[in-house]
């Protein structure tokens, strides 16, 4: 927060009793600094670049429209069938519910997907970025979503499934999007 700070008032920072009925829809626990992150920033864009989405937001984009779950559902519509006919060219991971499974919950620009491994207590889940063609090419992190972004920011960390262009990062942002 105090590289970016966050919006003064965030579009659809949710309740307990909307984050109950997600972890309900979801039949898992969500890591509470995912639940933080959308109280204190909700709905928006990072660097113009990628997003963190929020099950609150009324999303305009089709594919994000029906639900949370739903596009998570069609981000990974053909992960599994690629799985199986280019296992050698395909990220090494199962989908979640599966054990150690990967759960959307952001995405690139250039179509990348940011995934937490449902492995353990959901507060130490670790984020998996995919790239765009849901290839071999994904990198693994060992830390929180907050910790993800912070590290992002600061450019302690690169993605290389991340644009090559994004960095260096001219300046961290966060770009609140509005609830009209």
């Amino acid at each position: 927060m105090n590289l970016v700070p966050p919006p003064i008032n965030p579009a659809a920072p949710g309740s307990p009793d909307a984050w109950k009925q997600i972890e309900e829809e979801m039949s898992t626990a969500l890591p509470q600094d995912f639940k933080d992150y959308i109280q204190i920033y909700g709905s928006g864009q990072w660097s113009d670049f990628f997003g963190v989405l929020n099950p609150f937001y009324e999303w305009k984009h089709p594919q994000a429209h029906e639900s949370w779950k739903a596009w998570i559902g069609k981000r990974f519509e053909l992960y599994e069938e690629f799985q199986k006919n280019w296992p050698n060219d395909t990220a090494p991971f199962p989908l979640f519910p599966k054990s150690d499974g990967l759960l959307a919950f952001g995405y690139d620009d250039n179509g990348g997907t940011l995934c937490w491994q449902t492995k353990g207590d959901p507060n130490s889940w670790g984020i998996v970025c995919l790239d765009g063609k849901l290839s071999e090419r994904y990198d693994v992190f060992d830390m929180t979503l907050t910790g993800f972004l912070d590290a992002l920011m600061s450019e302690k960390i690169s993605p290389k499934t991340f644009a090559p262009d994004f960095f260096p990062i001219r300046q961290p942002a966060f770009r609140p999007y509005t609830t009209e």
